[in-house]
């Protein structure tokens, strides 16, 4: 069992197994294309803080986590398989197929996922529910996108941050370098946006 002040890390756990997973989904499409053994033809797969894998800037999968009952965490995610463009559900989406122009193997990515989402979990639960001693932190911000971006953030309540993503602290929790004072701001929950000038 975890302790409850790790349980914030389940949905970034849970991304960073999805993430993971596309890469690899990314590099079999390559391959199929003919392509490097190790690469996937220009097409890249990053965590968005805190629950979104994009691909190429665009988003792939969504997770959602709920906590249903004193320590049972509840975790989904829907990954755009074979969409096309006319079917997606935002302009700023994609699927595997779309991205690739090879249709993924279900299975092999579902597959994937579910091995590293077992695995990150069991290392977490073993380190007692310490991101850095399992490891969670260092792999998670890894693979996040965010870090180092210019981003808005629309926090729960009305009000809006607007600076670079920093880091992701102990917690799970964004840092953002405000833009207008230069402090640093833990965010816990928002919806970030990936800003482009």
């Amino acid at each position: 069992a975890l302790p409850p002040d790790a349980l914030g890390w389940l949905p970034l756990l849970a991304g960073a197994a999805m993430t993971e997973a596309v890469r690899g989904a990314l590099a079999a499409a390559s391959v199929d294309r003919g392509g490097e053994e190790d690469g996937t033809g220009g097409v890249e797969a990053w965590l968005k803080w805190p629950n979104d894998v994009l691909v190429s800037g665009f988003k792939v999968c969504g997770i959602l986590s709920e906590l249903v009952a004193e320590g049972t965490v509840v975790i989904g995610a829907g990954l755009n398989l074979t969409l096309d463009e006319h079917d997606l559900p935002t302009l700023t989406s994609t699927s595997l197929q779309l991205a690739t122009g090879v249709r993924p193997d279900a299975d092999a990515v579902l597959a994937d996922y579910l091995e590293r989402l077992l695995a990150s979990t069991a290392d977490f639960v073993a380190a007692g529910g310490d991101p850095i001693a399992g490891g969670i932190a260092e792999r998670v911000a890894s693979l996040c996108g965010t870090l180092g971006q210019d981003v808005r953030v629309e926090l729960p309540g009305g009000g809006e941050l607007v600076g670079v993503a920093e880091r992701i602290d102990a917690d799970g929790r964004l840092v953002v370098r405000d833009d207008e004072n230069g402090d640093e701001q833990a965010v816990a929950a928002g919806d970030v946006t990936h800003l482009r000038y």
